[in-house]
């Protein structure tokens, strides 16, 4: 008997985690979150710049954590935060945008402390969410429908 209540005490709390995803999901996409008005589109050569120096520090920073080079991962992180506050970085003027746009903030500066504090766990800890914040916030530009941007192959 206890094994069916186990087995439908993780059901339920597997029902209740999906449909708090579901419910952030519909939220960022809610229509209320449409493109601000008067919001010139950046030019995609400029943009393209940009993420490729983003993917550049990225993938710098991943390796300087590897090695457990933490003041090169703050050097590297602090990068990250100089390409985020370049005008180009606000490709579209929404709520979700921005909401995504602070969240890389604060996990970079978040992953500075870390490294500063010579916390190698945390630093870590910090570069998985300021990854995912990329994740979503590249889901959900591309969700947006009207904004393509030639791949960084091209």
């Amino acid at each position: 008997m206890w094994k069916w209540t186990l087995g439908l005490a993780i059901v339920a709390c597997l029902l209740v985690g999906w449909s708090q995803f579901g419910q952030t999901r519909e939220q960022a996409n809610a229509p209320a979150d449409k493109k601000k008005e008067g919001t010139p589109k950046p030019d995609k050569k400029t943009v393209k710049e940009l993420m490729t120096r983003k993917l550049d520090h990225s993938q710098k920073l991943l390796a300087a954590l590897i090695k457990n080079d933490l003041p090169k991962a703050a050097a590297e992180t602090e990068a990250l935060i100089r390409v985020r506050k370049e005008a180009a970085w606000m490709i579209v003027k929404t709520d979700t945008y921005e909401m995504w746009s602070k969240d890389f903030t604060q996990n970079a500066e978040d992953l500075i402390k870390a490294a500063k504090d010579k916390n190698l766990d945390a630093a870590k800890l910090r570069y998985l969410e300021l990854t995912l914040t990329c994740f979503h916030c590249h889901a959900y530009v591309r969700d947006l429908g009207d904004i393509s941007y030639p791949s960084f192959e091209e």
